[in-house]
């Protein structure tokens, strides 16, 4: 039952007092990530775009985007492809990416794929995937301004019920991650199978 009625429901954003929350902080155990990135362009690219989900243009530190898989990583990337473009992938774009592996040491983060972290900071999982950006990269702001100084969000693909982790550029984390290069995008049974299995064309 919603808790108030209307079509819509409104998204939430942090409360004023969100830096005095106690918001869990989550020790992400070292472990490998993936990410696809640009042909020719570095690995450990920390950016602020405005399209990125929580890279807020007044954000405190630029952010690296990472994800549990490399399926993770291409549905993260192609998946709107997949559904919005009747299963059509552009293959200029398609060959013009690479994917790495990223050893991630123990990291802070604040972790919203747990119930009991949502719930200290008051927001549901469909303000963190709101459309509108605006509104998980408030929260992200929120995040990053915190006094608990957390390393990156933890949060969960729209795609799958995997993680996802944006790391923020922050001490001396960078030169902490290890990378090492897969390839092309086209090179790699795996992804060329993803492309398979989704009966995705290259066009």
């Amino acid at each position: 039952m919603p808790s108030s009625p209307g079509s819509l429901r409104t998204s939430l954003l942090p409360s004023a007092d969100f830096g005095e929350k106690k918001i869990p902080i989550t020790r992400q155990l070292q472990r490998h990530w993936f990410r696809i990135h640009p042909t020719g362009t570095p690995a450990l690219h920390f950016r602020n775009l405005p399209h990125h989900r929580f890279s807020h243009p007044d954000g405190l530190f630029p952010l690296l985007y990472l994800g549990a898989t490399l399926q993770t990583c291409l549905w993260e990337v192609f998946g709107d492809d997949v559904f919005l473009g009747k299963r059509a992938i552009s293959s200029a774009r398609w060959n013009g990416y690479d994917i790495s592996q990223i050893l991630v040491p123990a990291v802070t983060v604040c972790a919203t794929t747990l119930e009991r972290t949502r719930d200290a900071m008051s927001v549901d999982k469909a303000s963190l995937m709101a459309p509108d950006l605006s509104i998980p990269q408030a929260w992200s702001l929120a995040i990053q301004r915190h006094p608990l100084g957390f390393e990156g969000i933890k949060y969960s693909s729209r795609f799958l019920d995997q993680s996802c982790l944006a790391l923020f550029e922050r001490g001396d984390l960078p030169s902490r991650l290890q990378v090492a290069p897969l390839g092309a995008l086209n090179d790699l049974d795996s992804a060329v199978d993803w492309l398979e299995e989704r009966e995705a064309a290259l066009v």
